[in-house]
């Protein structure tokens, strides 16, 4: 009788262990090199991808973080020039410097996808570009043929993985061939740079290479025609070549429709909810099919609102040169001239003179030209400013400071009045005319 009760026990804990729901959930802890302080993680789903959705990490004094993310799928993220694959359920202890991603340590649940990871090309350096190898400049039959053998070999080590599901392989799959053909198309240019041409010749060779190569290119293309893709960043990069591939009547219309909301969010955080931007809306939502894409577009512009004249800015903490803490609200009473900029940002270094200019030509104005980098090295700010007096005042803060005002990239220059209202959180640059108009007529 024990037996029986013991075996019928057993039973009823397995049956409710077979019908209790996944985790939907993932443990990540850690340490993050050469890392902000405050770093975001980006998410890799189509829709998270044109939100521009991120997963916030803070580290502590020695770099360790500790964290939990509510996920229901598996999902791919961005962190640095790390890809990562997560899914419900899995418990990672992580290393992850973001000058050296190769270096990356994973261990736990989930870790074999994230470890194969390490070596996925990256779209804007060519994908396999360095595999091919420029160097002793092949001819284009020799670049094919070489990446046929990089590609023989990606899917041997991508089939070699044990503990990772069909549908990470079915993707992955997916990607060596995307990445193939992004390095063909990309070939025609760093080729010719390699090899120091002239504009002229250098043109006329990358339309040579895009036509020798151009069949190759399809090949590796025959079977993009799945929306399931659009959760890689190297097949969202090629989706314009897909939809020139197979055509609008044959292409699924699900990537037809991610490429509209796309390219309208893409304009929204260029240059905010302006005439241009709105009056598009109206027409990509009439062409879209997808309630899922036309629910995306409105939440992008929802998260505008907060931005748009006569608003009450978002407040900033920053820090000046010699460290103390300033923020926003400080400067309440006058109207603020913000230029958001960084070291690394070559448009921003143009644009510096002009500011500079006008900060000077207004300082006995009732007015504050600010610049506040996001350099995530407080010293190469420093000795930047060292080597390049200013005449505006002059701070940095973390890139999340401006989550609430949607910087999509920079430099961003944002006007605000004396009450701390928006005037123009998407001014003009400084080098244009109106920038200066919008200023004066302020005043």
């Amino acid at each position: 009788m024990k037996q029986t009760l013991f075996t019928i026990f057993g039973l009823a804990l397995i049956c409710a262990a077979c019908t209790q729901k996944p985790l939907q959930e993932v443990h990540l802890k850690g340490t993050l090199k050469n890392f902000s302080p405050v770093e975001t993680m980006r998410i890799e789903t189509p829709e998270g991808y044109i939100l521009r959705e991120t997963v916030e990490i803070k580290t502590d004094s020695s770099n360790f973080f500790d964290i939990t993310i509510p996920l229901d799928h598996p999902t791919y993220f961005r962190l640095g020039r790390n890809t990562l694959y997560l899914s419900p359920g899995d418990d990672l202890t992580m290393e992850v410097d973001l000058n050296d991603p190769n270096a990356a340590l994973f261990n736990g649940t989930g870790a074999e996808a994230n470890r194969y990871l390490r070596a996925k090309p990256f779209p804007k350096g060519g994908s396999y570009i360095p595999n091919v190898n420029l160097m002793d400049h092949p001819d284009f039959d020799e670049v094919i043929e070489r990446l046929e053998k990089v590609v023989e070999n990606a899917n041997l080590q991508l089939d070699s993985l044990r503990n990772v599901s069909e549908h990470f392989k079915k993707l992955e799959k997916g990607r060596i061939q995307f990445d193939a053909a992004n390095t063909l198309q990309s070939y025609g240019f760093y080729a010719s740079w390699m090899k120091k041409m002239s504009d002229e010749d250098a043109k006329s060779f990358k339309d040579s290479a895009d036509t020798y190569f151009k069949p190759v290119v399809e090949a590796y293309l025959k079977d993009s025609n799945d929306p399931d893709y659009l959760h890689l960043d190297t097949y969202r990069g090629l989706s314009q070549s897909v939809l020139k591939q197979f055509g609008t009547s044959q292409v699924n219309q699900e990537l037809v429709d991610f490429i509209e909301a796309s390219n309208l969010c893409y304009g929204l955080a260029s240059m905010g909810p302006v005439k241009q931007v709105l009056e598009q809306r109206a027409e990509v939502e009439a062409k879209i099919q997808s309630e899922k894409y036309k629910r995306v577009i409105g939440k992008a512009f929802h998260k505008y609102e907060v931005l748009e004249p006569g608003n009450l800015a978002p407040n900033l903490t920053f820090s000046a040169l010699e460290g103390q803490q300033v923020r926003l609200s400080d400067f309440k009473g006058q109207m603020v001239v913000i230029d958001v900029w960084a070291t690394w940002c070559g448009p921003c270094k143009n644009e510096a003179p002009f500011f500079e200019e006008l900060a000077q030509k207004y300082s006995d104005k009732p007015i504050h030209f600010i610049s506040i980098s996001i350099d995530s090295n407080k010293k190469a700010w420093q000795r930047y400013l060292d080597e390049h007096p200013k005449t505006s005042q002059q701070f940095i803060c973390n890139r999340s400071e401006f989550k609430s005002y949607e910087l999509f990239g920079v430099p961003r220059f944002i006007v605000i009045d004396n009450d701390g209202k928006f005037i123009d959180a998407f001014a003009p640059a400084p080098s244009n005319p109106d920038f200066e108009k919008l200023i004066s007529e302020q005043l």
